[in-house]
């Protein structure tokens, strides 16, 4: 009969185990003892990492050079104001060359942000309080998610200088205030001359670093596409025309026409007449066409041209002039 082993399994434990707490409430019950990734490493390291709110030594180095420097443009020490602006913008400018997150600088000054504009109200026109209006216009874009336009704000109360020192970023997040603001001037009917001029000086900066799409985009915001042929060159003339073609189906009339224009004149700027041509066709604008087919002498690339008319079934008549120097021309047509 085995009952009695099976009561003795219910009610007896182990003599080994008596007296011994669960293994999980003997780690949780001994005072003042860690949690297991609170506890040190076995060369007795303190871990990593550290509560929210505590900074690491190299951190709290920063805010607190940060904060002396706030404090010496809150006194009234004039000769202090340079130096400690020139500091903080060295510091912004460190930090923002790759902003895969919020820089550390623009995290530990937004709390002083406040105070710095009261500043800037409070100085006399000058150098020291434009250099602070520059400094406000980047630290304007922590503000970006309460529907404030204070970089532009600051930007137009400061003279541009050199806009591309502070990092495409920045470049960006003021292309995009500018073509909101300028909305609310059309809306409000007022004039936005300074907008158009800021937006100039950012075109450059863009085709310069590889951003074509970002140049395009602020000029149709304003309604000035044209201006891109200005600022175009045999570097980047291709990969502006391709985006602006490539923007067309999603446009409107006339701003679709507009674009496309403007890639065609770009186009034939730089001696491009196929592309340039092919642009003249869908504009449907058969005069624009004969001025692409006749504006080279060129007999091989008048036969590509002839090709791309016949493909295209446009008839195109030769004098009998044309027809004598090139014959195989018109059976190109």
């Amino acid at each position: 009969d085995n009952r009695p082993n099976i009561t003795m399994a219910q009610d007896d434990k182990p003599v080994a185990d008596k007296g011994k707490a669960p293994a999980e409430k003997q780690t949780t019950e001994v005072p003042g003892a860690k949690e297991p990734h609170e506890q040190t490493t076995k060369d007795g390291k303190k871990p990593v990492d550290l509560p929210a709110d505590e900074l690491n030594e190299e951190d709290q180095k920063l805010k607190d050079e940060l904060d002396m420097l706030v404090e010496r443009l809150l006194e009234s020490d004039k000769s202090l104001y340079k130096p400690a602006l020139e500091a903080i913008k060295t510091s912004i400018k460190t930090a923002t060359s790759s902003m895969t997150a919020v820089p550390k600088p623009l995290k530990f000054l937004r709390p002083h942000y406040e105070k710095l504009e009261q500043t800037y109200e409070s100085w006399p026109a000058g150098d020291d309080k434009n250099s602070l209006a520059d400094t406000l216009s980047v630290l304007g874009m922590t503000y970006a998610d309460e529907d404030r336009t204070d970089t532009l704000k600051y930007r137009l109360l400061a003279p541009s200088g050199d806009l591309g020192s502070w990092g495409h970023e920045y470049m960006r997040h003021l292309a995009l205030e500018i073509g909101s603001d300028y909305q609310k001037r059309l809306n409000e009917e007022r004039d936005a001359d300074e907008l158009v001029t800021l937006c100039l000086a950012l075109v450059p900066f863009f085709l310069k670093h590889n951003a074509e799409a970002d140049a395009v985009d602020i000029l149709s915001e304003l309604e000035m596409i044209e201006a891109i042929a200005d600022h175009v060159d045999e570097n980047t003339y291709a990969r502006v025309c391709l985006y602006m073609v490539s923007m067309v189906p999603l446009l409107t009339y006339p701003d679709n026409d507009r674009f496309l224009h403007t890639a065609h004149d770009i186009y034939r700027k730089h001696n491009q007449l196929p592309h340039a041509l092919t642009l003249a066709i869908r504009l449907n604008d058969f005069d624009l066409i004969k001025s692409d087919f006749y504006s080279t002498k060129d007999k091989n690339m008048r036969r590509q041209l002839a090709f791309v008319l016949a493909r295209q079934k446009i008839p195109l008549e030769l004098d009998d002039d044309e027809k004598e120097a090139d014959p195989e021309l018109q059976e190109c047509l």
